[in-house]
Order: C-alpha cells, then structure tokens, then sequence
C-alpha cells in the first residue's frame, strides 16, 4: 500500500490495550477501562473507526510473548485496518527493540501505529526519533521498577516477613497476611528431603524426589 492509498483509504482502527502481570498501582496506574475510554474519545475526534479491540490484560510488555498482540499482528496481514491506537506507546512494549519489531512488522503491512496521548505519529523524522526516545524510557521505567520491587522484597524476606507469590514446599500463604505460617504435615516432607541428601549425597535430585 503507497502512503498516497493510506492517505486516502478509510481510517480504520484497531484498538491495542494491556497492563501488566507487575502491581497495577507499581506500573499500569492507567487501567484497561482508562485506556479504552481514551482511545474511543480520540477516534471521535479524528472520525476513525474503531473495528477491534485486541487486549493482553495481565501480560508484560517485556515480551512478545502476548496472545493479544499476537492476534493483532495476524489480523494486521489481512488489512483489516490500517491504524493501531493504544493509549500510550509503552503499552505497545516496554522493550525498545520490541517496540521496533512491532513498529516494523505493523508498517510492512501498511499499518500506523498512534498514541492517542502523545503526538509522535506518522514518518517525519523527528516523531520517529521521539518515539524511538520513549522506547528507551519505557524500558528504563520498567528495569527501575523491577529494581526497586526485587530490593523491597529481599528486605522484606530479610526482616523475616513475606514478599509475596507462591509459598515454599512447607509453608502456607495467606492473602493480606504479613508473615507465612508452617504447614505441620508438608513440613515432614521438608525435613525428610534434608534429611535424604545428607544422608545419601550422591544421589540426583529424580533419584531424592524417588
């Protein structure tokens, strides 16, 4: 498709949504229902049409891995719409060579992506270089956020409290709980494993889980 064809084409859009498997309030303060709330107001105002909605809800943007953008890159071969809106630019990927992936392999199929709170669209040299920008910002963003909550979690074990996930073979969580609590009966399993590698030293961790 020429830049003269998309020009002129219907501006049909397909509208990209996600926030993270990260604390919503640590990274995606800016919620699913905001950012679709946002993008619908932006195609009234620019006499778009939205014609899809692709969302990862619960899916990094430090991967490609989303079953949403996966779907969106499908469906973008198939020139179904020749717009991408989404909220803001890291919710594309927060990754800077990700987000150039995803840029590439949207514009092969003659495909724009635009963020409806930062002009930065289009081919002119200089929003390409700005978005570029805010791919290298998101992506600090998110390494300063994994920083920051992997510290407070390792004082947190530290002081002896609990950081939350999935609790050890021998204990038990418990939502809103600030400490973990021993489970009496896997506890047993536990020293009995301890108990098996000093004793025998040799053996492989299958043959121990034997």
């Amino acid at each position: 498709m020429t830049d003269a064809e998309t020009n002129s084409a219907p501006r049909k859009a397909a509208a990209y949504l996600r926030v993270s498997t990260d604390n919503q309030a640590m990274e995606d303060s800016f919620g699913l229902p905001a950012q679709k709330e946002a993008i619908l107001a932006y195609a009234r105002t620019q006499g778009i049409e939205v014609v899809a909605f692709f969302v990862d809800d619960g899916h990094s943007g430090a991967t490609l891995d989303r079953p949403g953008l996966q779907q969106l890159l499908k469906e973008a071969s198939l020139k179904k719409f020749n717009v991408v809106l989404v909220a803001k630019m890291d919710r594309i990927a927060r990754e800077l060579f990700y987000s150039l992936f995803i840029e590439k392999e949207l514009l092969i199929n003659g495909v724009e992506i635009v963020s409806v709170s930062e002009p930065v669209g289009g081919k002119d040299p200089m929003n390409t270089a700005f978005r570029q920008l805010m791919g290298v910002f998101a992506q600090l963003e998110k390494s300063m956020i994994t920083m920051r909550m992997s510290g407070g979690r390792k004082q947190k074990a530290l002081g002896g409290g609990y950081s939350g996930g999935r609790a050890a073979l021998g204990y038990i969580s418990k939502r809103g709980a600030k400490k973990l609590r021993i489970d009496k009966i896997k506890a047993l399993a536990v020293k009995r494993t301890f108990e098996l590698r000093e004793q025998h030293p040799e053996w492989s961790l299958r043959q121990l889980a034997e």
